[in-house]
């Protein structure tokens, strides 16, 4: 039913209930909203769904130019059952229906009304009779009065028939049939759900799925702020933007779409000339006041107001005038005279006392470059970046470069490559990059080039590393002694090794340089930023030092707290931790940076932080809420034109989704992060997602094709750290599978090398795991059990749900070719648990099927899993579905699905039993721990 409605999941269920409660008798829902808004698009999703169940469907679509032409609803509604309908009513009410419906000739006295109301509704009971019906109209408003007047009068009497009436509605406009609806029917059997306006993700969705534009974050805040979340409006200013490139410049609005231009100018035309004046007023402000408008206009309120109040151009909120739609406030500014909106803004500029408006007003009120302006502008993008607005702070900055008179050309530069830097900062990457291309390509080689290119190789980072290597290559040439230059250009070079993922050591060594050049200019934030790429080098290398420097790194964080998020050390510390297993550390960091990114309007760090993210939940078995993050990330990542983290976050969600054994999505997430540039860090996670879903198919050849070169490549690169080399364990199973023991056992030491030398519990755990099926495949089934037991108390060291998992069941086929059939069982049952609870359906088909080789009770039920529980704990303390969705960095959506999965599990009806059955379960799980009674006779097999 949601195939192409995006945004709706919420008023969607209210249309599946709507549908699924038509066979307990007649309902009514009315979807009511502004023109374009969607709600005939849900409509239409309910009338698909209605005929996918198998209902009746009656379908009317009156316009506007037909509310004349009398029966002409009651005609479309009947026409494709019209002979069935004929034939279920008397003659006389045959008679005046086939009247109405010019059925026969033109003869005769007019149609009956009665006798036609009667017709209808004895044609509908019939039809009900059959199966259930749904009375589709769309836009009711304009359903021609006759009509209405027919089923009126059917609605009234309608009680426990098997009838649905699906109606859309334009707001403020009136409707009988709707009216009627509302005395006839009991309350609880009609409902009106108002269709509101799309957030900007939605928006995002339905602009890319219909013109195949991505807009940057910042474009598409925008287009919604200027549509006002009205999707029709969206597309058609989208469109606009295709062909002019207009953007939001100076603090105004986004013009009026040309396909609406009549409309909305020729609304704004009609009021009289005082009060558009006085409507310029406001719309030239971004908080309009009545005060401000009177000031700023010399237009009396008792004047200018009046009109637009009655025209509903404008709604007063206190002393605040809003504009009943943003379009409208747009229009008001454009068609006023270009010389009186200058008189305005430079009236406004001395009234208002916000530094960031007073610049904004400024510079609308000039048209020359104007040194004093400018000095103004570049003032309060400084505030406005302070307080999170960078979109605005970027466009301050470009607004004061072109003030800045044409002398002045050092400051010009700087504010330009400032402009720039904010810009990409804030989520448009596209934007910053070609203009600093732009600034770059007439200056000589040297210092202020070097200064303008360090800029633009650092957003090219995250989209080219390779590029951007040359370009800090290219930095540290011209910077000569500009020491702050250089050193931001070798932490950038370092840092292209960690993105492109190669030459580690070289990586090292440009770190060395910027610190110590770091340190001579005695720049903190620099030094952290420096001891974040040492930290991630000297990690994935294996170095003991890394603990170290992850110290260093964190005890730097608050001197680098005023920089953009992904420059702030607690984002590589977050990173290491997630190799080093301490997982919820990390997770608790990631989210608190999330969050500031989100405060500040930094949108270039997300789609790394939802990968880092995505990646930390998987490994603490949350696989559903991996997935929600690494779906955010790349639709993140997409809009603010980061084309490597892109892939990353594509590359997780395949691992996530072979993991949660769902071949087909694991396939098509990994085969579209491998079509691409094949950067080797994506590459590496998309084979270890085919070699993972291989393995658990027990296809152990197939995943030793896929985790070799992952293999060859790790080597090659001396990467050691246990926690990035993962599919190790992986491909020691499959080859032991495939009775390449000695190719098994080789790389089992190289791995276990690294984990005993780096302590890496996780690691250790699933060492032990392969050295048991070393042992079992040797038929040495004793030593196979004490590994497997060894391994256990690994596991509780750094819980990793999946590895836990995948030991029980190694131990539970052993035990049972041991023939402790009872200690089997227990152990199977532990692990089926562990895989039913994180949803990794192929590992728990395998626990099912070892557990039907041993007779006896059936395995027992699942428990919650972790995203589950934390949200149920939040729900019990009485949270609201979007409270809990903020707090865990969710989307409503996802809190909804972990809700429904909840209440089914835990039998319950509605959220106020969630707090007791939580209880419950505690109170049950502490009495089996005081009396011993656990689903596993040993507490590390416990799931």
């Amino acid at each position: 039913m949601s195939s192409g409605v995006v945004g709706r999941d919420a008023e969607l269920a209210v249309v599946r209930g709507f549908l699924a409660s038509i066979p307990e008798g007649t309902i009514a829902l009315v979807l009511a909203g502004d023109a374009g808004v969607g709600k005939t698009t849900l409509w239409e999703a309910g009338v698909a769904n209605a005929d996918a169940r198998g209902f009746r469907v009656l379908v009317a679509r009156p316009a506007e130019s037909e509310t004349a032409l009398s029966f002409s609803g009651i005609g479309d509604l009947l026409d494709p059952v019209l002979d069935t309908a004929l034939a279920s009513v008397p003659a006389a009410q045959r008679r005046a229906l086939s009247r109405a419906l010019v059925l026969g000739d033109d003869e005769g006295p007019p149609p009956d009304p009665h006798a036609i109301g009667l017709a209808l509704l004895n044609s509908l009971r019939a039809l009900a009779a059959e199966e259930p019906v749904v009375v589709a109209i769309d836009d009711v408003q304009w359903l021609d009065t006759a009509s209405a007047g027919g089923l009126t009068y059917a609605a009234r009497r309608l009680r426990s028939e098997r009838i649905g009436l699906l109606l859309s509605r334009r707001s403020g406009l009136e409707s009988p049939l709707f009216g009627e609806l509302g005395r006839s029917l009991r309350a609880d059997r009609v409902a009106s759900l108002d269709v509101g306006p799309l957030d900007a993700s939605a928006l995002h969705q339905v602009v890319q799925s219909h013109l195949g534009v991505v807009l940057p974050r910042p474009r598409l805040e925008e287009v919604c702020e200027a549509s006002g979340g009205n999707p029709f409006y969206a597309l058609e200013i989208v469109r606009m933007l295709q062909r002019s490139g207009v953007s939001l410049d100076g603090g105004r609005r986004l013009p009026v779409p040309e396909s609406l231009r009549e409309l909305v100018h020729g609304r704004v035309l009609a009021l009289p000339p005082q009060t558009r004046d006085f409507l310029l007023a406001a719309a030239a402000h971004a908080h309009p006041t009545v005060d401000a408008a009177e000031s700023a206009s010399g237009v009396g309120r008792e004047v200018g107001l009046p009109p637009a109040l009655e025209m509903h151009v404008v709604e007063l909120d206190g002393s605040r005038i809003r504009f009943t739609h943003p379009l409208l406030a747009a229009g008001a500014y454009e068609t006023a005279d270009r010389t009186r909106r200058m008189e305005i803004h430079a009236r406004l500029a001395g009234i208002v006392q916000d530094p960031e408006t007073r610049a904004w007003h400024l510079a609308a009120s000039v048209e020359a470059p104007d040194a004093t302006v400018a000095e103004a502008l570049e003032l309060a993008a400084f505030h406005a970046r302070g307080r999170g607005a960078l979109r605005s702070a970027a466009l301050m900055l470009e607004r004061s470069r072109d003030m800045t008179p044409t002398e002045r050309t050092t400051e010009a530069l700087r504010r330009a490559v400032a402009a720039a830097s904010i810009h990409f900062e804030s989520g448009d990457s596209r934007r910053a990059e070609a203009q600093l291309r732009e600034l770059i390509a007439p200056l000589p080689a040297g210092v202020r080039r070097a200064r303008a290119m360090v800029v633009l190789a650092r957003i090219r980072l995250y989209e080219a590393p390779a590029e951007a290597a040359e370009l800090f290559a290219q930095v540290i040439e011209e910077a000569h002694d500009d020491g702050p230059t250089l050193a931001v250009a070798h932490e950038g070079a370092a840092a292209c090794s960690l993105w492109l993922f190669e030459r580690f050591d070289q990586g090292l060594r440009h770190s060395e340089v910027a610190w110590a050049l770091a340190e001579e200019i005695g720049d903190d934030a620099l030094s952290a930023d420096v001891l974040m790429t040492r930290l991630s080098g000297e990690a994935v290398l294996g170095r003991t030092t890394a603990q170290a420097t992850a110290v260093r790194a964190e005890a730097l964080q608050e001197s680098a707290a005023d920089r953009r998020v992904l420059d702030q050390p607690l984002v590589s510390v977050a990173e290491y931790w997630r190799w080093a297993d301490r997982h919820e550390p990390s997770r608790a960091v990631l989210l608190e940076l999330l969050r500031t990114a989100h405060d500040r309007g930094d949108e270039n760090a997300p789609p790394f932080l939802l990968f880092l993210l995505g990646d930390v939940e998987r490994l603490m078995g949350s696989l559903t809420t991996a997935l929600e993050h690494a779906s955010r990330g790349r639709e993140a990542a997409e809009q603010s034109g980061q084309p490597l983290l892109e892939r990353l976050n594509l590359a997780l969600e395949a691992l996530v989704h072979a993991e949660l054994g769902q071949p087909d999505a694991a396939r098509h997430a990994a085969e579209q992060a491998l079509a691409q540039v094949p950067d080797h860090y994506p590459r590496l996670i998309a084979l270890e997602a085919l070699g993972h879903l291989a393995l658990a198919r027990e296809a152990a050849a197939e995943a030793v094709a896929h985790l070799e070169s992952c293999l060859q490549f790790a080597r090659t690169e001396a990467i050691t750290e246990p926690g990035v080399t993962r599919f190790a364990i992986d491909l020691v199973e499959a080859l032991t599978a495939v009775g390449r023991r000695d190719d098994a056992a080789d790389l089992l030491a190289w791995y276990e090398d690294g984990a005993q030398r780096l302590d890496r519990a996780s690691a250790r755990a699933n060492c032990l795991r392969c050295r048991g099926l070393l042992a079992a495949e040797a038929r040495d089934l004793e030593a196979a059990l004490a590994h497997y037991e060894e391994a256990l108390t690994w596991h509780d060291r750094a819980e990793i749900p999946l590895d836990r998992g995948r030991t029980l069941l190694a131990l539970g086929v052993t035990q049972r070719r041991a023939r402790r059939r009872r200690e089997a069982r227990a152990t199977l049952e532990a692990a089926l648990a562990i895989f039913e609870r994180i949803g990794a359906a192929l590992w728990l088909e395998r626990a099912r099927a070892e557990l039907l080789r041993i007779s006896g009770r059936a395995p027992t039920a699942g428990a919650l899993t972790p995203a589950e529980e934390r949200v149920a704990l939040l729900v019990a303390e009485g949270k609201t579905n979007r409270e809990v969705a903020a707090a865990l960095f969710l989307s409503d959506r996802t809190v909804e699905g972990h809700l429904s999965r909840i209440f089914g599990k835990l039998g319950l009806r509605h959220r106020g039993e969630l707090a007791r059955a939580l209880a419950a379960r505690q109170s049950q799980g502490t009495e089996a721990s005081n009396t011993g009674d656990s689903p596993v006779s040993a507490d590390r097999v416990a799931p």
